[in-house]
């Protein structure tokens, strides 16, 4: 027979002991409680809310079920792989100047899910899309853990609403699945509002009511429709064109963030936000231009952009610069632009130094263009302004 010595139980339970504080001390910095008790307890109802309802009521789940739960969810896995810089460079600018303009695309393959699959595989699949989405969250300084969740758990619970409600619906053709598309849209937004209405910001209501706060998940629902309708009909053979789909109309959106800053009176984006997006752009066009402006004048940026130059973005570069992409533009266009430039600022008694550089006249990437601007700017304005660039902003870790 055994006998433990009081010493080592004493041990053992310190040793417990001391996991546990250990282990309250980290639950208690989490950022949660730094939110108002109100948002807290709203977080939480959603969060276990979506968990116990798939978990309580799952539904039929079959090996066809399975597969089709194992084919959105692949698709949407594969579309977090393929774009994963472009999304970085979205949120990061999106994030830097135009905060809560986000919107992701999931809603591509979590609609069909959510009125084809049973609750606990229609969560299952957006569990599995929100976490290959993740990484370009945390990349680019989005890694608030429990907004994600939370997100995450206000997707499951528009899903299992938009089901029910796509079930309920009892009319022929695909009037149950557009139902619930709209239920989708709609029962989506909600927690968003309720979220800001509990942390105080309730001052942005106006604009749930305008076009702007509709116009990714919009497209990416009917998208969703059409998938879910191709289920219905055994087409599943056709449902992978959903990601070609998703990943033009994820270019087109980017397109489109690019150019809301180059509208006057538009701050410039963030100096690490154009420098993602310059890098990406550059690397995939075979012609592409950057144009540095050297100046102290706030009324550059407007200059620029009242110009209608055909850039795609304005940002900042360095103390007392902007920098400017221009996509598809070959040197000597880009050159012609800088000319203009400079007759319109000296018009406009703008004190101002400009600085060109061409993809693939004076090299192949970012770094190349920037070094070239960097040059010409240095003979004109006879000081070095370095553009600080980020380190390693596309590595995964």
């Amino acid at each position: 027979m055994r006998i433990t010595s009081p010493r080592g139980s004493l041990g053992s339970q310190a040793a417990i002991e001391v996991r546990v504080i250990v282990s309250l001390k980290a639950v208690s910095s989490w950022g949660i409680w730094r939110i108002p008790r109100v948002a807290v307890f709203l977080v939480l109802a959603v969060d276990i809310s979506a968990l116990a309802i798939p978990l309580m009521w799952p539904g039929a789940v079959g090996n066809r079920e399975v597969i089709a739960a194992a084919l959105l969810a692949s698709l949407s896995i594969a579309y977090s792989a393929i774009v994963f810089t472009w999304e970085l460079v979205r949120r990061s600018l999106l994030q830097a100047n135009r905060p809560g303009h986000y919107r992701n695309f999931l809603a591509v393959w979590c609609f069909p899910a959510a009125v084809t699959l049973p609750p606990v595989l229609a969560a299952a699949v957006i569990i599995a899309s929100c976490s290959a989405e993740w990484p370009a969250r945390r990349l680019c300084g989005q890694k608030t853990l429990y907004r994600y969740v939370y997100s995450a758990a206000a997707a499951i619970l528009a899903a299992l609403l938009s089901g029910a409600v796509a079930a309920a619906v009892d009319l022929p053709g695909s009037v149950p699945v557009m139902a619930g598309g709209v239920t989708y849209v709609a029962v989506g937004m909600l927690p968003v509002m309720l979220a800001q209405a509990a942390v105080g910001q309730r001052r942005n209501f106006g604009r749930y009511l305008g076009w702007d706060a509709y116009r990714i998940e919009v497209p990416t629902v009917a998208i969703g429709v059409v998938v879910a309708v191709l289920m219905s009909a055994d087409l599943q053979s056709w449902i992978w064109l959903s990601l070609p789909a998703a990943i033009l109309l994820q270019r087109w959106a980017l397109r489109a963030d690019l150019r809301g800053f180059t509208e006057p009176n538009q701050r410039p984006m963030g100096e690490q936000a154009w420098l993602l997006a310059a890098g990406e752009v550059i690397k995939f066009c075979p012609v592409g231009a950057i144009m540095r402006i050297e100046t102290t004048d706030r009324r550059a940026a407007n200059q620029f952009a009242r110009a209608k130059a055909g850039c795609d973005a304005i940002g900042l570069a360095g103390k007392s610069g902007l920098a400017v992409l221009l996509p598809q533009c070959p040197g000597v266009n880009a050159d012609a632009i800088a000319e203009r430039m400079r007759a319109i600022f000296r018009v406009e008694g703008v004190d101002a130094q400009i600085a060109v550089a061409a993809k693939p006249r004076d090299g192949q990437s970012l770094d190349d263009l920037l070094a070239v601007s960097e040059a010409e700017l240095v003979a004109r304005v006879g000081a070095v302004r370095p553009v600080a660039r980020p380190e390693a902003p596309y590595a995964r870790s």
